[in-house]
């Protein structure tokens, strides 16, 4: 059994198409709330399969409903998915504000005025054909003037959508005038039956763009949770280890050079005995602040565990290793916390610094070095910087139990 694909099946298919893609951007919307504008894409989608089941019934209902209503429902379905994407996006335009209304407005009297008073099916099909277009090249529009989207490749295709589907309306605008003028809407040629497709194509490209723009939002979310600190919001040690891979392959290549500090709260465990954990968790965070505060956009700082930080600064040495440390130590001591108006407490850290040299085979020797000086550095007294290459305290670089924090 063949399928006529005359205008009443194409209606029904962009109407069950419509109603599917409506119905998982909806569902989409409520797995995941956090995005905004996906729901207002959904009813666009309704509202255009609505139309298409009013055209479908053409010489069925009324001519109010199967012309005027149906085409207005079809381009506020599109204008509510171009508003969608831009409220997903974060795109404003203060021209669309105005202009998508009084399109729908004009597309209203039109439609009415040549249903009712003076029937023209010319006439109705080049005032949707204008409308329609006009209404994917404001989508375009946005999306052309909003540079920062995350997946250019999804800007482009939602760019490429808008301005096919728009210039298709606009050939067949201008067609309209060449053509013979049909008497009937149901039996208005090839091009009439192209529109219809051309709906569906406009449905199931956007909304497979809006989740895989949604996809990426979401893989990125889980990437900065496997290597943020919930706690701090700064680096983790996976986040560290992954920037000193960089770093050290870099220094093998040019031969720059990277130095690390590793930095401990003095006596934090005091801190949390006598505070509470709340408390301890508040330094905690000041201090990262402390931290974050102090170097450069290219460097880099983590939680390393516990009250221990660590720093990796690109293109720097011991002795600039040193000076950014003696910085975020005096910082740190000159720095009093006051919480609940009742609690005060004044802090202190010490560092250990290393770069690293020609013969390191690995980062984590670096690290190894960086360790051991703020191990020398505690065992000094603490609230000092370290380094073990020019102190001449004699200790030994292999690694000793760590005392109490």
């Amino acid at each position: 059994m063949s399928i006529q694909l005359d205008f009443r099946t194409l209606s029904l298919t962009l109407m069950l198409f419509s109603l599917v893609f409506g119905l998982g951007m909806f569902a989409y919307s409520r797995e995941h709330p956090k995005f905004s504008g996906i729901k207002t894409i959904g009813t666009g989608y309704f509202l255009i399969g609505g139309g298409g089941v009013l055209l479908g019934l053409r010489h069925f209902i009324h001519d109010f409903a199967s012309i005027v209503l149906a085409n207005i429902a079809i381009v506020i379905g599109v204008v509510l998915i171009y508003r969608g994407l831009f409220k997903f996006i974060g795109i404003s335009l203060r021209f669309e504000r105005w202009l998508s209304p009084i399109l729908v407005v004009l597309l209203a009297a039109v439609m009415y005025f040549y249903t009712f008073h003076t029937p023209d099916v010319n006439l109705r099909i080049q005032a949707f054909s204008i409308v329609f277009a006009a209404a994917c090249f404001i989508g375009a529009s946005g999306l052309l003037q909003h540079r920062e989207i995350h997946n250019r490749m999804v800007a482009r295709m939602l760019i490429a959508m808008f301005l096919l589907v728009g210039a298709f309306f606009i050939f067949r605008f201008i067609w309209s005038f060449y053509e013979i003028p049909p008497d009937d809407f149901m039996n208005a040629g090839f091009l009439s039956a192209l529109a219809i497709i051309a709906g569906e194509f406009l449905v199931i490209l956007s909304s497979f763009c809006t989740i895989w723009m949604s996809s990426d939002e979401l893989q990125d979310e889980l990437s900065d949770i496997a290597r943020i600190d919930p706690l701090t919001g700064i680096y983790n040690r996976r986040a560290f280890d992954e920037c000193c891979d960089i770093e050290f392959s870099r220094a093998l290549r040019s031969g720059t050079t990277f130095a690390i500090i590793m930095c401990d709260l003095d006596h934090f465990k005091k801190i949390n005995d006598q505070h509470g954990h709340h408390i301890g968790d508040e330094v905690l965070r000041r201090f990262a602040a402390i931290l974050q505060d102090r170097i450069r956009q290219h460097d880099v700082v983590a939680r390393f565990g516990g009250e221990e930080f660590v720093l990796l600064l690109p293109n720097n040495n011991t002795e600039q290793g040193l000076q950014v440390a003696e910085q975020i130590r005096a910082t740190t001591e000159a720095t009093q916390i006051t919480l609940n108006d009742d609690i005060s407490v004044t802090l202190s850290a010490s560092f250990g610094v290393a770069h690293y040299c020609a013969g390191d085979s690995d980062w984590s020797a670096v690290l190894h070095r960086a360790d051991n000086a703020l191990y020398a550095a505690k065992k000094q007294g603490r609230n000092r910087v370290v380094d073990l290459t020019t102190a001449h305290q004699g200790l030994h670089t292999d690694l000793m139990p760590r005392e109490q924090t």
